[in-house]
């Protein structure tokens, strides 16, 4: 009787372990940035947004994506969603198709909020990209 109780107490105490860590987020906070893009104040018809944590000033934080569809971006619902905020490298790719045809190539540093954040990115024909947050 007493190890029946003993094998039983053991395994509800292991479904309680498994079943306690249940619901917490898994690695570090990610806040989306979403907004648009435009390219010599045309919207970008396709591409894509690199959001990297800033090394070289301090920023460890996650990496984060953006597909441009229609001049606009968003990290949500990408393979890496969301960033870390802080200081963050900026990599846009802006392109005619989804398939290539590169309008531009721009990279700029931006410190980034740490919450969700709309932010507007504007490529000058010529010159460095603009980030901007929405209003």
């Amino acid at each position: 009787m007493i190890q029946r109780w003993c094998v039983l107490s053991a395994g509800a105490a292991i479904v309680l372990a498994m079943v306690g860590g249940c619901g917490t987020p898994a690695g570090p906070t990610r806040y989306r940035v979403s907004g648009t893009v435009t390219c010599g104040g045309v919207a970008v018809p396709h591409g894509e947004i690199l959001f990297s944590p800033d090394g070289s000033r301090g920023n460890a934080g996650p990496q984060g994506i953006a597909i441009i569809l229609g001049g606009r971006f968003d990290t949500r619902g990408t393979r890496a969603p969301g960033v870390g905020g802080g200081p963050t490298v900026v990599r846009v790719t802006a392109l005619e198709t989804p398939g290539g045809g590169l309008i531009a190539e721009h990279e700029f540093t931006v410190d980034l909020p740490k919450a969700d954040s709309e932010q507007a990115i504007e490529i000058p024909a010529a010159g460095k990209a603009v980030l901007r947050p929405e209003i």
